[in-house]
């Protein structure tokens, strides 16, 4: 067996699969056209499999094609594969290696840089693998094609839960494979963290089974390595965690207040005891800036804990309210009810994502307020930067015990434009040149980035050789390009970047409503 670490692995799986012929290999709209499969091979796959094909021929077709992002809607794929096991995504890994098809994996198509929808080649689908099993022994089984609002749902009957992000419907298995922080990641660390074990179909078109025992390289990469750059995971098993009541908190500030909130708040947030699952603060254009959290523990101990933040400044308000996990769900989700939760909210928009590895500067921080001060009086477009609190569980785990190689940051910076095109755009790349001289340089897998180069500059551990493993050149070091991500993630866009409003958009009105 050769050996070699685990960063050249990441690298060597981009070019097997390459090789193979079955992966994504850019964003949906710079894509090199290509005729795709045959009439008749499509006919085959829909044979073979027990989900359904839909074609551009087909009246689901103008629908199903689209993804979370409307910047993409002009991407066209050759037909979208509806899967309803693991059996019918090996079928049609088989069938695209047969035929030489540019496969594309999509859960809940969130990628920020269109990695779910493709215009050369196929979506498969695994949104119908949706499964939510609750098991003894303090785990769950959960299918690739979940989205996050259902899994709390589901979990939440038996007072259990796994940490996540708080957009409803992104898909869980884009979220865990980029690492998936949350407001519950400082307590219980990063949605990977949580993965006991996987199921892939690997570009071979075999199924494999990963665990710390067996296949363990693939085990490691796929937790936070990137979703769908080793092959496409068809469920997941989580360690669960027992969950009653949580405490929330929401202030905002005057902007004269901006840069003394954003000193005082990374001088806090980090070092906060894990209790408080995620502090964040967020600057948008309207000079508004806000700090919110979720904190495991009494209003009372809450109060106290964020004296550091109320004792800054001049604050316009300040609310602590105890509610359920699940309610705590919803506000930061922007639903009231899981009906509404599940419904898709499109819309345009850009994001980029930096890492503090130290704290901001003045010189930093007075970048930061100047810049949303002239992005406010241009009115080109809405924007937020949002920066969220890493430390506790997440830190606690070394770097390079899974390819989530972020665990020395003080928190994570994502800069959000809608929409993100003309003026806007512009905006925000000249809002990020600005910011290079006070970051890390890194970025989060799951705010994937097209515009970023490919730089292997992380921590690295000496396995062996990997079976066959699958996927397209991942990084988890500065910068990390890749087959498909979900947001937030991600995530998760307005003027005023109301989440619920616009797609899972990273705003925190007076209601403490901010999406993942």
């Amino acid at each position: 067996m050769n050996s070699f670490d685990r960063r050249d692995f990441l690298e060597r799986t981009g070019r097997l699969a390459i090789a193979a012929g079955v992966v994504g290999v850019g964003p949906a709209l710079a894509e090199i056209a290509s005729t795709g499969p045959s009439a008749a091979q499509l006919k085959l796959v829909a044979r073979q499999i027990h989900g359904t094909v839909v074609t551009p021929s087909s009246h689901a077709y103008a629908q199903d094609r689209l993804v979370n992002d409307t910047l993409y809607n002009s991407a066209r794929p050759k037909a979208i594969v509806y899967c309803n096991s693991t059996a019918d995504v090996q079928k049609t890994v088989s069938w695209a290696r047969k035929y030489g098809v540019h496969l594309v994996p999509r859960s809940g198509g969130h990628s920020y840089g269109g990695y779910s929808t493709t215009s050369s080649g196929v979506i498969v689908d695994v949104s119908r693998m949706k499964a939510i099993q609750p098991r003894g022994g303090g785990t769950a089984l959960i299918g690739a094609g979940a989205i996050l609002i259902d899994i709390y749902a589901k979990l939440w009957n038996r007072h259990l839960m796994i940490p996540g992000g708080s957009c409803p419907t992104v898909g869980i298995a884009g979220l865990t494979q980029g690492g998936g922080h949350g407001w519950s990641g400082r307590r219980f660390g990063l949605t990977s963290d949580n993965v006991t074990q996987l199921t892939i179909v690997t570009a071979d078109g075999q199924v494999r089974v990963c665990n710390a025992h067996q296949n363990s390289d693939l085990y490691w990469a796929c937790r936070g390595g990137g979703g769908g750059n080793f092959g496409i995971v068809t469920n997941f098993t989580f360690k669960t965690h027992p969950v009653g009541n949580v405490s929330t908190f929401y202030i905002t500030w005057p902007w004269s207040d901006a840069a003394r909130v954003v000193k005082a708040w990374q001088a806090w947030a980090p070092h906060a005891p894990s209790n408080l699952g995620l502090s964040v603060c967020v600057l948008s254009t309207g000079n508004t800036i806000s700090a919110s959290g979720q904190f495991f523990g009494s209003a009372a101990a809450l109060r106290s804990l964020i004296r550091p933040l109320t004792n800054t400044g001049h604050p316009s308000s300040v609310s602590v309210t105890p509610r359920s996990f699940f309610d705590a769900v919803l506000l930061y989700a922007g639903c009231n009810s899981l009906a509404q939760c599940r419904q898709p909210m499109r819309s345009a928009f850009r994001g980029k994502s930096d890492y503090a590895q130290k704290p901001l500067s003045s010189a930093g921080i007075n970048t930061i307020v100047n810049g949303i001060g002239a992005w406010t009086r241009a009115q080109a477009g809405g924007f937020s930067l949002i920066l969220d609190a890493y430390g506790g569980a997440i830190n606690k785990v070394a770097p390079a015990a899974t390819a989530f190689a972020h665990r020395r940051m003080l928190f994570s910076m994502q800069y959000y434009a809608s929409p993100g095109s003309g003026a806007n755009l512009a905006h925000l790349n000249s809002f990020y040149r600005a910011m290079r001289p006070y970051v890390s340089g890194y970025a989060y897998q799951n705010y994937i980035d097209p515009q970023l180069p490919t730089s292997p500059a992380t921590p690295t551990r000496t396995t062996s050789t990997p079976n066959s493993p699958t996927g397209r050149t991942p990084t988890t070091g500065r910068t990390t390009r890749g087959w498909s991500r979900s947001r937030r993630s991600t995530t998760r866009r307005t003027s005023s970047t109301s989440r619920r409003a616009s797609a899972c958009t990273p705003r925190a009105p007076p209601t403490g409503r901010r999406l993942r």
